[in-house]
């Protein structure tokens, strides 16, 4: 063990010496999130598992545990928004990171200590949860697990993007060692980044597979399963404290949701004048848009001569104006998302509780890698198959195209769901198993494969779509795209908990039965499928609609080419002189120098 330590010592000290000068200082620096990356991927399956815990160690209702589940869900991904709000403004990367793996250590170690001494529960336990660490212990992991994403991604994958290579750049000598090679640094940084990337995905998936074992031989231990991951956040903030004192200073910024807060209550506040008039100094070779054009009154300027308009709320500059009427024009197409992420946590709640009442060796941890696998290759599939065709030939419609097949995946996910736990019921019903909460039908588990294929398949057109579709229209999309992404598939989870008590109550007054009873056994969860497929149909043509509507012109950026082709940044230390010199002096002509980079 000591041996492995000390080797483990000699590469981050060859990371972090002066001598390896090919690395830039964010890239050394990823070396300490690679135990908060393990971590991450170690938390994996413990969350997306959480309804078999509360169904089988502490005996809760079905409509109790998915009540649960989505909302600690939907939390965790809505906050994110508040997250990137609260790092732009105050805390920054570091300090936010440092903050939420305490918040998220703590909350996990809480849920290990609520974990029942026995088995599980004799009755249901959800009176007594109260007199445990329960609720305190899912509260941090909500607020802690929400905080970690952007920090962790920020400071491990994040350092790896650099600008795009000119196509003027010419070759230049790289001294490694004692030797000197001359290469395109083009394509030197593309590989230097390559092997930072191998890393992080090494440790991030390392800790995966460490959960999947973990999960495979001892699925019903989840005090080991809490204290394990709370032990690994642990140790990983330990070792990126370690590397605390080589970042640089703090960057704080201002947010595109601010900028927006800011021009609405600027635009209201003189709604009563003419935006032709009296525009700031510094956008008077700016133009606004005669779109939202009410907006445009935020960009006036009523008295030359004040100074602290800008400070009191009630002047913006002319981009601030067209960055808020971006985010304003695709709140209509956002408002189609939703439902992708109510039909997103089927996958966490009634499909694992399907899998755990059915017959078979095949496990659940199984069932969700297949999923992981299918969201890669469908994923991939289109961009090699689709993509670049649509983008010949209509290059503004390819995320629009990718989301609507997601969407229709999305439909058939449901309608193969109704029809596998239709044929579950029926199979318990011949055995006459129905009244029996704990019984497993007398049917493979492998009927689920299809479903979870198709799941996998939705969130990797639809999720991906969506995550590109804030790329290319929203501002400071390379920040925010995934942040958007992950508040509307977190609202969608939320949202599903209202719609499935909407189902519920109406079926209550209607017809005097339920479709959820206490157990996966004593539900109808065909029929709630088919709800679902009817409104996943529905959403289909609403946004068949708006997207029809939208206008793609307004393409701001696409991050994705910034990270294809990395960039070197070396600059000469002396200037070549044309006089013969001392030899020391020519040796320092040569030589080149990485800029240090300002980490957040």
């Amino acid at each position: 063990m000591g041996t492995w330590i000390w080797i483990w010592i000699c590469i981050c000290g060859g990371f972090l010496s002066p001598k390896w000068k090919w690395f830039r200082w964010p890239e050394r620096l990823v070396i300490f999130t690679f135990g908060l990356v393990f971590s991450k991927g170690l938390m994996t399956l413990v969350l997306q598992n959480l309804s078999s815990f509360l169904t089988d160690s502490l005996n809760l209702k079905l409509k109790e545990a998915i009540t649960i589940v989505n909302l600690q869900e939907g939390l965790r991904n809505m906050l994110q928004i508040c997250v990137a709000l609260c790092i732009d403004a105050y805390l920054g990367y570091r300090w936010m990171l440092i903050l939420s793996s305490l918040l998220y250590s703590a909350g996990l170690f809480l849920l290990a200590l609520s974990v029942p001494g026995g088995e599980r529960c004799p009755s249901n336990c959800f009176k007594e949860l109260k007199h445990t660490s329960f609720w305190e212990g899912l509260t941090l992991v909500i607020v802690g697990g929400a905080a970690q994403v952007i920090p962790l991604y920020a400071l491990s994958f994040e350092q790896t993007r650099v600008a795009k290579i000119p196509e003027d750049y010419e070759p230049a000598r790289v001294q490694v060692g004692c030797f000197r090679f001359r290469v395109k640094i083009g394509g030197w940084r593309n590989f230097l980044q390559k092997v930072i990337r191998w890393l992080l995905f090494l440790f991030l998936i390392t800790g995966a597979l460490t959960s999947v074992y973990g999960f495979f031989f001892y699925y019903d231990k989840w005090q080991q399963h809490f204290f394990q991951s709370a032990v690994a956040i642990i140790i990983g903030l330990l070792w990126f404290l370690c590397g605390f004192p080589f970042y640089g200073p703090r960057r704080l910024q201002r947010s595109p949701l601010s900028i927006m807060l800011h021009t609405l209550i600027a635009a209201w506040q003189k709604r009563h004048l003419k935006y032709q008039i009296n525009l700031d100094e510094e956008d008077q070779n700016h133009s606004l848009t005669d779109h939202l054009e009410l907006l445009n009154s935020a960009a006036v300027k009523e008295s030359p001569a004040d100074d602290n308009l800008r400070r009191r709320w009630r002047l913006c500059t002319v981009t601030e104006v067209e960055q808020t009427k971006l985010l304003l024009d695709i709140i209509p197409m956002s408002a189609t998302f939703i439902v992708y992420g109510m039909v997103k946590s089927l996958g966490n709640t009634f499909f694992i509780e399907q899998a755990d009442r059915m017959h078979g060796s095949i496990s659940v941890v199984v069932l969700q890698l297949i999923q992981f696998i299918s969201k890669s290759a469908v994923n991939e599939g289109y961009k090699m198959v689709f993509e670049k065709r649509i983008q010949r030939i209509k290059r503004r419609y390819s995320d629009g195209v990718k989301i609507g097949i997601g969407m229709l995946t999305s439909i058939l996910c449901c309608a193969v769901a109704s029809q596998v736990e239709s044929k579950r019921l029926k199979a318990l019903k011949k055995k006459g198993l129905l009244d029996n909460p704990e019984a497993e039908a007398p049917m493979s588990a492998y009927w689920l494969l299809l479903q979870f294929i198709f799941l996998g398949a939705m969130e990797g057109l639809a999720g991906d779509g969506i995550v590109n579709f804030f790329g290319h229209y929203a501002p400071d999309s390379r920040r925010y795209a995934p942040v958007f992404t992950s508040s509307l598939t977190g609202f969608g989870t939320i949202l599903s908990i209202g719609f499935i008590a909407i189902i519920d109550y109406y079926i209550r007054f209607r017809y005097k039965e339920s479709w959820i009873g206490e157990s996966v056994n004593e539900s109808r969860l065909d029929l709630i499928y088919r709800a679902y497929v009817m409104l996943a149909v529905l959403n289909c043509f609403i946004y068949a609609y708006v997207a029809s509507s939208y206008s793609y012109d307004n393409i701001i950026g696409r991050p994705e080419n910034e990270q294809e082709i990395p960039v070197l940044e070396v600059k000469q230390q002396q200037e070549e002189e044309k006089a013969a010199g001392d030899p020391q002096n020519k040796q320092e002509q040569e030589e080149y120098q990485l800029q240090r980079m300002s980490v957040r």
